[in-house]
């Protein structure tokens, strides 16, 4: 077990490095220049060849690459083209809000979709069942902004509950930090727990068909112990893997999330980096969300080895 967990933190290396190279080169295709994004057109020709020069853009691609990866390595995470900001005091402020917006994403799909879907499946074919197979395919086909703007429209300006946009630190204001986040949180959980629900679905329905299933009733024991201790274990490789496949969807929601209530994230800077061409805020808040999924999908793949042992030994004996 212990040589399959290093076998996969050592295969996080080689696959950061892989995607280090695919995101400069997809930036550096993107139209438009820096140097004028920077400075304007009205710049002198002589000016912007010397701010290109300086800048390191007059160089080949894999002589960017190189220097940029060196950078990193080293902890320089470089400087912001407009605003000269360095990207660590960005990343600094930006990255908290984001987590946060993901976690309370996280904790309301899982609180809703794994009871309901295990009810779903208990309860197959009823009233109940119809109903959340409704609200799961609404949540999976909505889109997110749709949401968010339905979402601010019936909450903020119809019932004045929570604030349509804007942002307050924790640490400032608890209480204000939770209002501003409930609906972003929501968008952003809607379509996860939707996913997650029908997957606990459909594992439990597989689960309770299994002959151990039968068995541990057969033997009189109660509905309670025979879902909780016999189903779900046997359920959750599945439902964690689904989970954390849905990591990436999740941030990649936060993108138009964040812009919708206009959240100082990862996401909305992302979103102005692109827009004013400031490529090194956006390849290094792209990177650290690629780093954030890689190694949360590594993290599940340990826990479901601890899980079910017989992951590790079926591994071996191939």
């Amino acid at each position: 077990m212990l040589r399959q967990v290093i076998r996969k933190l050592l295969m996080v290396i080689p696959l950061l490095f892989l995607i280090s190279v695919i995101l400069f080169v997809l930036i550096s295709m993107l139209p438009g220049d820096a140097v004028l994004s920077m400075i304007g057109d009205s710049g002198d020709i002589a000016y912007i060849d010397e701010l290109r020069e300086q800048m390191g853009l007059d160089r080949p691609l894999y002589q960017q690459y190189l220097e940029w990866i060196h950078n990193l390595l080293r902890g320089n995470l470089g400087k912001s083209i407009i605003s000269r900001q360095s990207v660590a005091d960005i990343v600094r402020v930006r990255l908290p809000v984001t987590l946060e917006l993901s976690l309370l994403a996280i904790i309301f799909s899982m609180i809703i979709a794994i009871p309901a879907g295990i009810l779903s499946a208990v309860k197959r074919n009823s009233v109940w069942d119809i109903i959340t197979s409704f609200i799961s395919m609404f949540g999976i086909a909505m889109p997110p902004f749709w949401i968010g703007m339905l979402a601010i429209l019936f909450f903020s300006l119809k019932l004045n509950w929570l604030p349509a946009s804007g942002y307050v630190p924790f640490f400032q204001d608890p209480i204000a930090n939770l209002q501003s986040m409930l609906m972003p949180a929501f968008t952003v959980g809607l379509a996860f727990a939707a996913t997650i629900m029908r997957q606990t679905r459909s594992a439990f329905l597989d689960v309770l068909s299994q002959d151990f299933i039968m068995t541990a009733r057969s033997k009189g024991l109660k509905q309670r112990i025979v879902l909780w201790k016999h189903a779900l274990k046997n359920a959750l490789i599945p439902i964690i893997t689904v989970i954390s496949m849905q990591i990436g969807r999740l941030i990649g929601g936060s993108v138009v999330t964040e812009t919708v209530f206009a959240l100082p994230g990862v996401g909305r800077e992302i979103a102005d980096g692109l827009l004013s061409r400031d490529f090194p805020v956006v390849m290094t808040m792209i990177l650290i969300t690629a780093i954030f999924v890689v190694l949360t999908n590594t993290v599940v793949d340990i826990i479901i080895v601890f899980i079910d042992p017989r992951i590790s030994r079926s591994t071996k004996k191939n």
